[in-house]
């Protein structure tokens, strides 16, 4: 991934290199697309190319380049630092497998990596549709997990959930340290306001894809109507389902009750303008985004799928939502939204959950110890 965009992965890594840096630690952050120019390109028509014919030979080919150039980056960027004290913190099991490849080479540091997928990298292509269970793109992504996870230093996750999970999956990860750290989020600056003026009862953030689940959430505003209240959502993000759910609002007469924002580069600072932050994914290690609402005193509305639950509890901080049935959703949301003290109860629970769970003072110093092999 670049640098900034819009995923929970770029969020939190900018998060703890700004945390870092602010402690007087020095931070590079190293990526395929700093790669030449002209490399970048030529692999981007290629893979394009490839893409139009097989979809998972596109991502195989991809992820055999980045992982070309983000050793060779990597490896000057080691060699730039010898007389420091190394630690590489690395965002996915490949960026990991380069680190390991380049020990091979006699560089000395510590991996410590972090896993941010939702079951396993493999599922996730799966429920995008470009993989298939137990295809060829499907084993060289178990088979990575295999033999890198258990080499690291040290294993990070997010929820106790995915430690089970991977853990159930990986026996040979048993040996590794590992710890559940949760994600933290920087505070909002006082000038990070976004260039967009908008409010209204419900929002959304996240990439418009089958498994971010986008179209319970119109289904939930339609049942809404069918009982006479009648709210606005506004959805955040870009992706390949947005054309589908344009129509579905048509086909299901939302229009004028739901703006679609596309990609935002600075999404959190949306939420405060809104009374209610809805998530209809079916699966979540935990949910940055989450985590950003509670930040803005917005209850938040989910399903307790994943690390979820860990993040908040129904009925405090927000509600759990049964994806399985919009109606019910529906009269939960109307439950609160129409009730002003049931509201303000949930926006204390949430800003006070945000204060004394998840903020950056609590959680930065920790990450930071672990990253660096600290026990304090």
């Amino acid at each position: 991934m670049m640098l900034h965009g819009t995923t929970g992965v770029q969020t939190h890594f900018n998060a703890i290199a700004q945390y870092a840096k602010a402690h007087e630690l020095r931070v590079s952050i190293v990526e395929p697309h700093q790669i030449n120019f002209w490399l970048r390109k030529i692999h981007g028509v290629v893979g394009r190319l490839l893409n139009r014919v097989n979809r998972e030979w596109g991502v195989l080919f991809n992820r055999f380049v980045s992982h070309r150039f983000l050793k060779s980056l990597l490896r000057n960027a080691l060699i730039k630092s010898q007389d420091n004290s190394i630690v590489i913190y690395a965002q996915d099991p490949l960026s990991a497998k380069v680190a390991i490849d380049l020990r091979k080479e006699g560089f000395q540091f510590r991996l410590v990596s972090v896993i941010h997928f939702n079951i396993s990298e493999a599922l996730e292509y799966v429920e995008k549709g470009i993989a298939k269970e137990n295809g060829k793109l499907w084993r060289s992504l178990m088979a990575n997990e295999r033999k890198v996870l258990p080499k690291l230093d040290q294993v990070v996750f997010v929820s106790y959930f995915m430690q089970q999970v991977v853990g159930a999956r990986l026996p040979g990860l048993t040996g590794v340290p590992q710890t559940v750290i949760s994600n933290f989020i920087l505070s909002l600056k006082d000038n990070s306001v976004s260039s967009i003026d908008v409010s209204g009862d419900m929002i959304a953030i996240g990439t418009l894809e089958a498994r971010k689940n986008q179209a319970f959430l119109l289904r939930l505003l339609a049942e809404c109507n069918a009982m006479g209240k009648r709210y606005n959502l506004t959805v955040v993000g870009d992706g390949p389902d947005r054309a589908a759910l344009e129509q579905q609002v048509a086909n299901l007469g939302l229009t004028g009750q739901v703006k679609f924002l596309g990609y935002q580069p600075d999404a959190a600072s949306l939420i405060p303008g809104h009374k209610a932050f809805v998530h209809a994914s079916r699966m979540e290690s935990q949910g940055i985004v989450l985590l950003e609402a509670l930040r803005a005193a917005v209850p938040v509305f989910a399903a307790p799928v994943g690390g979820i639950p860990e993040v908040f509890d129904d009925g405090q901080e927000g509600s759990y939502l049964n994806l399985d049935d919009p109606r019910d959703a529906a009269r939960k949301i109307i439950s609160i939204l129409d009730d002003q003290q049931k509201w303000q109860y949930m926006s204390l629970c949430a800003q006070k959950t945000y204060t004394n769970r998840f903020h950056p003072d609590l959680l930065g110093k920790r990450w930071i110890n672990t990253l660096l092999g600290m026990t304090s």
